[in-house]
């Protein structure tokens, strides 16, 4: 049996782990982020995180209403929704669309850049993760992805519908 196959002790408290791992998160974030192209960043500049959180709603969705923006947002207002789809509209991510059910309903639905954007984004991330866990065994990216997905919990439904569909 290899010293890494089983459970090693931590030898630091419980409180010195937790500041490592706070320690690590930022060095990460950096690592990842160089991994970005530099167009594909300086495009992504321009984008709050909130920004971002609704680009990747709308994605999942393929077109939502200001309602269902709203609900993604975490108690975001109908106005401050229709309002974060006027600025991504502004910056061209995101186009305006007539419910063809009800025409009442707006829809925000990502245009050719927001999708482009997205998925330049994406690749970029997955190479910079590769290559962050390069010198990790299979074993070992098995238990980190465990490990993560104990920490997060469980995705909420629509999170994991929306993965599964977008495969």
């Amino acid at each position: 049996m290899s010293p890494s196959a089983g459970p090693v002790p931590p030898t630091l408290s419980r409180d010195e782990l937790l500041a490592r791992f706070l320690e690590l998160q930022p060095r990460m974030r950096r690592w990842l982020t160089r991994v970005i192209p530099a167009d594909v960043h300086a495009e992504m500049g321009a984008i709050t995180v909130q920004q971002m959180h609704a680009l990747h709603t709308i994605a999942r969705s393929g077109a939502v209403t200001m309602g269902e923006l709203a609900d993604c947002l975490d108690a975001a207002s109908l106005s401050s929704a229709t309002q974060m789809s006027d600025r991504l509209v502004k910056l061209g991510l995101v186009e305006r669309m007539s419910d063809p059910d009800d025409r009442r309903l707006v829809r925000v639905a990502l245009s050719l850049r927001g999708r482009d954007l997205l998925a330049r984004r994406e690749a970029a991330w997955r190479e910079g993760v590769g290559q962050a866990l390069q010198g990790l065994s299979d074993e070992d990216c098995a238990t980190l992805v465990q490990l993560l997905e104990r920490v997060a919990g469980s995705a909420p439904a629509e999170e994991t519908a929306a993965a599964g569909s977008a495969r």
